[in-house]
């Protein structure tokens, strides 16, 4: 249980991290490329055998890796983004209700079955989702409030189901770990390049409080995927147990957060869609 709670505290110190760096003027994506420099590092430091580019590249998950490795820098950076203007609550259920992608996708792909439960629990996400983000007197539709937690939650579910397709079928379980390295590495390399042409003012790398912000991020980022890997292989409880105790945990962690530390305003149509959004991530992970 331990690595649960580690978990936990990990992937809520994510969105926590980008909303300090919000009042710090950070420039989000040198603190992202430091947080992915600081994942990699762990990552490939933890790997137990030796590592090899060349049977790396030749690994059959390799090109899928390339692809999330593009899409997890750039949702990562929009993750940051509507932390600092939706707030941690709003952007945390977005990212966490994204578990909506890969059940749609099993069901399609791998011909799971359909059941009543399931059905509910999409259609409560999809809904809980509007309410969440609702603000009276806003044009919703243009609101950045409501169009960066869309995106994410569209986003984030687009890269889980690749995930997904990729545990099942290419990425056996002791190469997990390098597999999800080797995603940092790619978005590591795309974030350094970009930094490099559009942003070049190097200097601000050796910021003290932007160094230790992006390891931090970095850090937390490495753990909330590794100890959930370990929760789910060494705590004896099924994954859709694990899944829903670490996703429900995090939205309700994340909302108090929000509430108590950065005064995050929540109407009584945001509240509601908090519980659906709960609600939903239960019936999904049958939690």
């Amino acid at each position: 249980m331990i690595y649960l709670i580690l978990s936990i505290l990990s992937s809520t110190l994510i969105f926590l991290t980008f909303k300090v760096s919000e009042r710090f003027k950070f420039s989000l994506i040198k603190l992202i490329v430091i947080n992915y420099i600081t994942a990699v590092t762990l990552g490939f430091t933890l790997y137990p055998e030796p590592f090899s580019i060349s049977a790396t590249i030749s690994e059959p998950w390799f090109p899928f890796a390339i692809m999330i490795g593009v899409l997890f820098i750039i949702f990562f950076f929009l993750i940051g983004k509507s932390t600092q203007i939706a707030g941690i609550a709003v952007t945390t259920i977005a990212g966490k209700m994204s578990v909506v992608f890969p059940i749609l996708f099993s069901i399609i792909y791998f011909s799971e079955e359909i059941r009543f439960i399931k059905i509910t629990g999409l259609i409560a996400a999809f809904l809980a989702l509007f309410l969440c983000t609702y603000k009276p007197g806003e044009n919703s539709l243009k609101s950045a409030r409501l169009f960066l937690p869309v995106l994410i939650f569209t986003g984030t579910g687009i890269v889980d189901s690749m995930i997904k397709y990729n545990q099942h079928l290419h990425v056996k379980s002791d190469a997990a770990l390098l597999f999800s390295s080797t995603v940092f590495a790619i978005a590591l390399i795309l974030g350094l390049m970009y930094s490099f042409v559009f942003e070049r003012k190097y200097a601000e790398y050796a910021n003290f409080p932007m160094l230790t912000g992006g390891i931090v991020l970095g850090a937390s980022n490495f753990c909330s995927l590794y100890f959930l890997m370990q929760a789910l292989e060494k705590s004896h409880l099924d994954s859709s147990i694990v899944f829903g105790i670490n996703n429900l945990c995090i939205v309700g962690l994340s909302v108090i957060l929000g509430y108590f530390i950065f005064s995050e305003k929540m109407n009584r149509v945001n509240l509601l869609g908090v519980i659906l959004a709960i609600l939903s991530i239960a019936l999904l992970t049958r939690f």
